[in-house]
This record gives structure tokens, sequence and C-alpha cells, in this order.
């Protein structure tokens, strides 16, 4: 299984969200930073600092221009170690460390993704984390391979604002009977609902994730856990998502439910 993760632009937590999901996933794992602007968001936050070591994208880039990253085990040699306690596989590969790297990287997308077709053939999972949707789009050789394109948004008129600029493009992209594209909320009904968001944007909601900043600085900003971190409710929605991800429980069905809101002067309160 291969999940994306992506939003319009703002900060509406994509990056936790894909950590979320990669921690709280119940098969082995790999969480892959594919944003093409840099920002080393894990490495500084949740992993508090601590140094790749010269692994990541960025190596993989000269590796590739080399001839010498063809096997998966030079894939699985760029990565780390997200969580070394855990009996389950979790490891992280991180992304660009300089703007002019994700350019450099474009002729080898396709070739990225046929490494992730062997990591998911060998019995893992891949989490990508490519960041905010731009002109360029996502990299086709991502998109052809997703089962599950995850759209971030938070509840605001301008985060909801950007999506539906973005929308059009992203769906044009996806070709027929390929990956499904859904709706995940953070901080559903500040002030909008989740499912009014949904119908608005015309886009199956999967989950909203509620309000709780303690549990996202854990992840975020690499802030001190408290004793019951897995049972926050930030923490025990992403341990549900997963399980239902991975068919474990009954998942709800991704259609968009609840009723239009419109602005004002009654048009498209979103335009």
């Amino acid at each position: 299984m291969l999940i994306i993760c992506a939003s319009a632009g703002g900060s509406p937590g994509v990056t936790t969200t894909a950590l979320g999901l990669a921690l709280t996933w119940p098969r082995d794992v790999l969480l892959a930073d594919c944003d093409p602007h840099p920002n080393q968001a894990v490495l500084a936050g949740y992993l508090r600092g601590i140094s790749s070591g010269g692994r990541g994208l960025g190596t993989l880039t000269e590796n590739y221009r080399a001839g010498t990253a063809h096997a998966l085990d030079a894939l699985l040699e760029q990565t780390i170690a997200l969580d070394a306690s855990a009996s389950i596989s979790r490891r992280f590969l991180p992304g660009f460390t300089h703007p002019r790297q994700a350019p450099l990287f474009v002729g080898y997308w396709d070739q990225l993704g046929a490494q992730l077709d062997d990591l998911q053939a060998s019995g893992t999972d891949v989490i990508l984390d490519v960041g905010r949707l731009d002109a360029a789009g996502l990299a086709t050789g991502l998109i052809e391979r997703a089962r599950l394109i995850l759209l971030v948004t938070h509840s605001n008129l301008p985060a909801l604002a950007m999506l539906k600029l973005a929308l059009p493009d992203l769906v044009q992209a996806i070709s027929p009977g390929s990956a499904k594209l859904a709706l995940l909320v953070a901080g559903a009904g500040r002030p909008y609902s989740a499912s009014e968001i949904a119908t608005q944007l015309g886009l199956p909601l999967l989950a909203e994730l509620p309000w709780d900043p303690a549990t996202a600085g854990v992840l975020s900003d690499g802030d001190l856990p408290g004793r019951k971190l897995t049972e926050q409710p930030l923490w025990r929605a992403f341990r549900s998502l997963s399980m239902q991800l991975n068919g474990q429980t009954e998942a709800r069905r991704l259609q968009p439910s609840g009723r239009h809101r419109t602005g004002p002067g009654g048009g498209d309160e979103y335009a």
C-alpha cells in the first residue's frame, strides 16, 4: 500500500499526519519525505534535531546519477529508524536539504517509484509526505503507484480557498481507476464542519482529526510527550485511521456528506 499525504498550502499538518500514521501503522512502514520544498520537519521536530548522517533524497539523487542505486538495498541505506523501540519496522527517508535538489530529481521519480514497488512487495507499506501542491503538481511516477491521495486541510476559509484552486489540476492528473482521492480535515469545526467541507469541495471525506495542540507539538516540534501520549485524542485518531486503512476496523465509506454552506451573498463560500 502506498499513500500520499498532501496539502494545497499553508501549514495544515501534512507532515504531522504522515508521521502520525507511520507511528501508529500496524505493519512495517516507510515514511518518505518527498516534499520538493526542503524543511527537514521530522528530523528537526519529532526526532529532535538528530543528524541524518547524509542520508536521504539528496544522496539518493547522486547515486542515481552515478548508476549505483538501482537495488532496494540502496534505497534502504538512505533511511533511518523512526522508532527503534517498536517491534514493527518504522523507517524514515529524509528529504531534500536544498531547494536546488528537487529539480535535479525530476527524472528519477519513476526510479524511486520502482524501488518503492519492490519495498511493498517485500511486505512494507509506504507513506509519502509531498508537502504542498504547487504549479508542478505531483510526480506522475508517484501518482500512478498510490492507492490513496490524502488531502489534508484546516477548516478555515483561507485553507479551503487554496485547496479549491489546486483541486482541478490534481483531479485531472489522476487517471481513472488509479489512486483514490480523499479528504482529511484537521481541526474540523474551526469554523466549518468536515462534512460541509467535503460537500462543498465534492471530495470523499475519509476522516477528521481533533484539535489537540499538545499532541501535535510532540509530532511537529519535538515537545516532550506526556505519560499518556498514546491515549490523547490526536494519537487515538491516528491509530484508528491507520487501522481503518488496513481494513482492521469497519472503514467509513468514502462519500461526502453534510449540507452545503453558501457565503453571505449566497454563492460558493470557498470560491
